[in-house]
């Protein structure tokens, strides 16, 4: 099993402009499904809160959602329980495989993000299956995996492999570890840094709907593909565990701008702004050139999120 990465330590989870916008764009498209009739409000939210909470926070205050659940199997206990932003937060010092049986009841339904802060592996995948297994319907599911292809530190550091041998050890795992929800052998060309999304996206869907069929009648209706950077690019799917008939329900949350249901992500990559040239940008959003140094593409990237950007200011309290 994978040991806990601690990625609290290098990175603050608020000071992330791409996760942000992110996260802005899943509450958006959320709110649109409490008008197709799913109450978000009512829900369980249960992820990987970190030190930080972020997005215990933010789930809070726009999807109104007062049932939390915080699952943490880093040694931290005593930072988690400090930094608990909300008394209703339940928290659960475990990995997921052994929290979610304790934690999930037949008659809740569940906003539930897993969002791990490593490459795709087997035991992920064994996380993925046991949420569709388990999640009752109506459920809303989400995954976020690092969309990287990278040999283990333990291997290198161990230096028995030449980087050659190493290449071909990652090769062999992914098969035996993906080929069977890619329906296809991975080869050298599938570990390119451009092409792993996609191989991940094909193992997590294909995955998703090899065990979806055990349960009669179930679906799962996908309206979250996101691929964004702020440093490592990172992979979320996520959608609704469902049937045809919220399929047909969810015609609104389906057809939001940024609804993304196949293989195709949405690809979130924003300006770095000062407050001065985003005002003006918000001032000038017609505009065809920037009047200060911003690529077309980052023009293009900002002009796209406006909405969703954020503005991060010191307070000095």
């Amino acid at each position: 099993m994978a040991l806990p990465t601690d990625s609290f330590k290098k990175f603050n989870y608020w000071l992330r402009p791409s996760k942000q916008v992110e996260r802005k764009i899943m509450i958006e498209i959320l709110l649109s499904a409490m008008q197709s009739g799913y109450d978000i409000r009512k829900y369980t939210y249960f992820g990987f809160g970190s030190v930080y909470y972020a997005d215990f926070v933010m789930f809070h205050k726009y999807l109104y959602i007062n049932d939390m659940i915080c699952i943490e199997w880093s040694d931290v206990r005593k930072r988690m329980k400090f930094n608990l932003p909300y008394e209703f937060i339940t928290l659960r010092m475990s990995s997921l495989q052994d929290a979610l049986p304790k934690i999930v009841k037949k008659r809740t339904k569940y906003l539930a993000w897993v969002d791990f802060d490593r490459q795709l592996d087997a035991d992920m995948l064994r996380d993925i299956d046991d949420c569709i297994l388990t999640l009752p319907m109506q459920s809303i599911f989400i995954v976020t995996v690092d969309a990287r292809a990278r040999v283990p530190r333990h291997i290198v550091e161990s230096n028995e492999l030449t980087p050659k041998q190493q290449d071909k050890w990652l090769l062999k795992q992914f098969n035996e570890e993906f080929g069977l929800f890619v329906e296809r052998k991975i080869v050298a060309k599938d570990l390119d840094d451009s092409e792993i999304p996609g191989l991940y996206y094909d193992a997590i869907i294909g995955r998703i709907n090899e065990t979806i069929r055990v349960r009669d009648g179930a679906e799962f209706i996908q309206f979250f593909n996101f691929l964004y950077a702020d440093g490592a690019p990172m992979l979320t799917i996520g959608g609704m565990i469902g049937t045809a008939e919220d399929r047909e329900k969810m015609a609104v949350t389906l057809n939001h701008e940024f609804a993304a249901g196949g293989r195709e992500p949405v690809l979130i990559k924003v300006p770095h702004l000062t407050f001065r040239e985003k005002q003006w940008l918000d001032s000038n959003l017609q505009c065809d050139k920037a009047c200060f140094e911003l690529d077309d593409d980052g023009l293009e990237n900002y002009r796209r999120f406006y909405r969703q950007y954020p503005t991060f200011v010191e307070s000095l309290t």
